[in-house]
């Protein structure tokens, strides 16, 4: 083992909330192409990757997954991520005998459109590659790792290629990344509720209507501005899908459009959802009156919590 690696390599993995998501069609290989701006959020996962004597990846989950609703095992995302810097370490002669221990806090809910499980893939790669000497750096380790995260999932390479900005324009089914500088989009404060139920993204793409085309024109523009301009732009073409989907979350749509809430969009596929507010005082009021009209009405949140935009995607802290 290489004496000059760090015991234990931190990094944060942000939530994202889809500031527009378009969808453009079915394609031939069961994907949805889609057209996709994501801005990644203070709300993040805390991961901590060291080497260990011995092979493999063992996974220790904490906080929101300490109950076992989080696996430790190679269903997650993060866990695989390690394996795979492990196997092109290994590749590379820079493992031999070696093995990995992860830690990862979760903060963000799951099955919540809040990308967590995306995020911690790409914080668990760049924080195993950096605990073993594989740098990102070079063009040909880069192309791997972005490689790799487009196999694990859509979103995955977003929180990778947008590490400097975490906003982006993504194309494709989402793998398709462009940067974009974070200040194209407003300073605001944003809040986000998750209902008690999960929105599996499976699920919530077997309940669309086979949408149209759409042509370039019509393509949604980047909310931009202060919160109220902004709103106007927001767009999620997977909502009406969720609320088929699952059933409890058109109670949530009821609720919100009848507490003053109608600007708020779901995030991603759900189940959380989330309205911008150009200040804290206001997006705190919101969310009380919110939290509020929910006890009201004996509808149950895994989350309720103001956050900003990060300006960074996946990163080593």
């Amino acid at each position: 083992m290489n004496p000059a690696r760090p015991a234990w390599v931190r990094a944060l993995a942000p939530a994202k909330i889809n500031l527009t998501l378009e969808l453009r069609g079915r394609r031939a290989d069961g994907f949805h192409e889609l057209r996709t701006h994501l801005l990644a959020l203070e709300l993040a996962d805390e991961l901590g990757v060291a080497t260990r004597a011995g092979g493999g990846v063992v996974l220790e989950v904490g906080g929101l997954g300490a109950g076992g609703e989080v696996p430790g095992d190679e269903r997650n995302l993060a866990w695989r991520a390690a394996a795979a810097a492990l196997a092109r370490a290994r590749e590379e002669g820079l493992a031999g005998g070696v093995g990995l221990t992860v830690e990862l806090v979760k903060r963000i809910p799951v099955q919540a459109g809040l990308g967590g499980a995306s995020a911690d893939a790409a914080a668990a790669l760049s924080a195993s590659a950096a605990a073993l000497g594989l740098d990102l750096g070079c063009e040909e380790r880069w192309r791997w790792a972005r490689g790799v995260l487009a196999g694990l999932g859509s979103d995955c390479p977003f929180f990778l290629e947008a590490a400097a900005t975490g906003l982006a324009l993504c194309e494709g089914r989402g793998e398709r990344v462009r940067p974009l500088p974070p200040a194209s989009v407003g300073d605001w404060s944003i809040v986000i509720v998750t209902p008690e139920p999960g929105c599996p993204t499976g699920a919530v793409y077997a309940a669309l209507e086979a949408p149209g085309g759409v042509a370039d024109s019509d393509a949604p523009a980047l909310p931009t501005g202060s919160a109220a301009l902004a709103r106007g732009a927001l767009r999620n073409d997977l909502e009406s899908a969720a609320l088929r989907a699952v059933p409890a979350l058109r109670d949530w749509r009821a609720l919100l459009d009848g507490a003053g809430a109608g600007h708020f969009r779901l995030a991603g596929s759900g189940s959380s959802f989330f309205g911008l507010f150009d200040g804290d005082g206001e997006a705190r009021a919101a969310l009380a009156v919110v939290e509020g009209a929910a006890a009201g009405a004996g509808l149950g949140l895994r989350a309720a919590l103001v956050t900003r935009p990060a300006g960074h995607g996946a990163r080593l802290d």
